[in-house]
């Protein structure tokens, strides 16, 4: 970061400077490098749009032809440095898919074929399970060395991917806080170090895996307090945006456990807690308050499925034997543990029941929607609720009396679990080819005829932006508006005059989970929350502030309305 100040000094000093004022005294926004005037077309065009050059655009040949005067080292030392710096934080839920796509085909490999045996848990048999259930299979199979290589392939793959995240927070400090900076930019965080857990829990050389679980459960933890802090602070309500940062934790809690019991434990029962406080308003929210996003509705499943996977690992007992008397475990098992269990999967039902809800009733904005970094937030939600469903029949199949269960139980469950499976795995595959191939767009990013947005102490909402939510409401959060007025930090490199640039950009169409609103839409819902609040400040539809017209010029002079 340092050194992108450094050889961007001229441009930062401009970016801090006090934005000028109209002769009416309305604020106006700066503008970086304009290329003259193209005609406005339509004004429905989403500001998604305004990241994407036209490949018959002058700027678009210039710019390739810049980069073919690079050298092919230094054009990739410059491509590592913008995919670091400003990789999307959602790609966290693409890394998360990963994994669990290794996780759920391993299960069900062991599951389906004959030469694999379920096991006890702490049997010597069972070395280190990929829960949910211990397996023990013929290593000679190839269709279970298959499965087993897949599931290692992905838990590296996703592993390493997330530490880019890492690097993230080193290189570019102050685009990352950035994003930590509002509940809007940095609800996947949380999928970060969750990936991380499950992906090197058992794995590495020596003590390697346990370092790293622990350390991701502990950033976990402090991540938790921050975004509840932070919600506090900007005074919003729960919603499944808010799953991945706080509910969780409970999937590092699960790996966790395997090293040392009682800190999962600990973390398990703080993930039971936040679900009961959570999960009812968000289901609440989600069915009545109609301008909340599909992308954020999708992910209401996951927060029952969490805590229904990490409460069947404490149902095993701590103790190391391999043929454990375990009658009076059993007892409080189905008195107490299997009843839990059966309630989580009720309600895991019902959050299914929620997100399909909420994308019906949401269609038609999916409909007019182009894929963005948002769009990430529908690769887990099934996977992970695939996983939920396997661990309550693997608890049902080990704990309950063999009489309890009635084989209509079973066969229903084991369908459901399977076209789950079948479903967010093509779910899964879809979105990570798709955000595979948009990638480069949303981190090498032109932005020199753009307006820079405003920071976020500048932005028109940024008296409005600690209004707060309601359990129904009938306007846009203010959060979610301020990061659509005031865009993300990201690193540019100039081609022409060969350096590295921090600034802000609308050029990215996403905000963490949050797809970016089109003009008019934002002009709207604005509208809508200073009415809510009292009418004061209130811009007409062709009647907007000098500031906002100039904020949103870049879509006039590039013809997107």
């Amino acid at each position: 970061d340092e050194d992108i100040v450094g050889r961007s000094s001229g441009s930062d000093r401009r970016s801090h400077q006090k934005p000028k004022k109209s002769k009416s005294g309305k604020r106006t926004h700066r503008k970086r490098r304009s290329r003259g005037g193209n005609t406005p077309s339509q004004n429905e065009e989403t500001l998604s749009e305004t990241y994407s050059d036209s490949i018959m655009s002058s700027s678009f040949a210039d710019r390739s032809v810049k980069r073919e005067a690079k050298g092919p080292v230094q054009q990739l030392l410059i491509s590592a440095r913008l995919l670091l710096c400003n990789l999307p934080l959602s790609s966290a839920a693409i890394s998360f898919s990963i994994v669990l796509l290794g996780t759920v085909w391993l299960k069900w490999a062991e599951e389906t074929l004959p030469s694999c045996k379920e096991v006890s848990f702490h049997s010597s048999q069972c070395t280190f399970p990929e829960f949910p259930g211990c397996y023990f299979c013929d290593e000679y199979n190839p269709w279970y060395r298959l499965a087993k290589n897949f599931h290692a392939a992905c838990g590296y793959v996703a592993g390493l991917s997330v530490l880019a995240f890492f690097a993230k927070a080193a290189l570019c400090w102050r685009a990352f806080m950035d994003e930590m900076s509002s509940p809007t930019t940095a609800s996947p965080m949380g999928l970060v170090f969750a990936t991380v857990a499950l992906g090197f829990a058992g794995k590495g050389p020596g003590a390697l895996g346990a370092i790293l679980v622990f350390l991701a459960s502990f950033l976990h933890l402090v991540l938790v307090v921050w975004f509840i802090y932070m919600s506090l602070a900007y005074q919003t309500m729960p919603d499944p945006s808010w799953f991945a940062n706080t509910i969780g934790l409970g999937l590092c809690a699960v790996k966790i456990w395997f090293y040392c019991p009682l800190p999962g434990h600990f973390l398990i029962v703080f993930t039971l807690m936040l679900t009961i406080l959570y999960y009812p308003i968000s289901l609440i929210r989600v069915a009545l308050n109609e301008k909340m996003s599909a992308t954020i509705c999708w992910i209401n499943m996951m927060a029952p499925a969490v805590p229904l996977y990490s409460l069947a690992i404490i149902m095993q007992p701590t103790f190391q034997q391999e043929r454990p008397d375990i009658s009076h475990f059993q007892t409080v098992q189905r008195s107490i543990y299997l009843p839990s269990m059966t309630c989580l999967f009720g309600l895991c039902i019902v959050g299914m029941i929620s997100s399909v809800h909420g994308l019906i009733v949401r269609w038609k904005q999916i409909s007019r929607e182009e894929f963005s970094p948002a769009h990430a937030a529908y690769s887990f939600p099934l996977l992970m609720h695939a996983m939920a469903v396997q661990s309550y029949r693997s608890s049902l199949g080990f704990f309950a009396p063999a009489d309890a269960v009635s084989p209509a139980l079973k066969t229903a469950l084991h369908v459901y679990w399977t076209v789950l499976v079948v479903a967010g795995t093509i779910t899964a595959l879809t979105c990570i080819v798709m955000y595979l191939a948009f990638l480069p767009s949303w981190v090498d990013v032109d932005t020199r005829d753009e307006l820079e947005p405003p920071p976020p102490n500048e932005t028109s909402m940024c008296n409005s932006v600690t209004y707060g939510e309601s359990l129904i409401q009938p306007y846009v959060s203010p959060t979610i508006l301020q990061a659509n007025e005031t865009g993300i930090l990201i690193v540019s490199y100039d081609y022409q005059n060969d350096w590295f640039d921090l600034m802000r950009t609308r050029r990215i169409p996403a905000f963490g989970f949050e797809p970016m609103m089109s003009r008019r839409a934002f002009n709207r819902e604005r509208n809508a929350l200073k009415l809510f609040m009292g009418g004061q400040d209130v811009i007409q539809e062709g009647d907007e502030e000098e500031g906002d017209d100039m904020c949103f010029e870049n879509e006039l002079e590039n013809g997107y309305g």
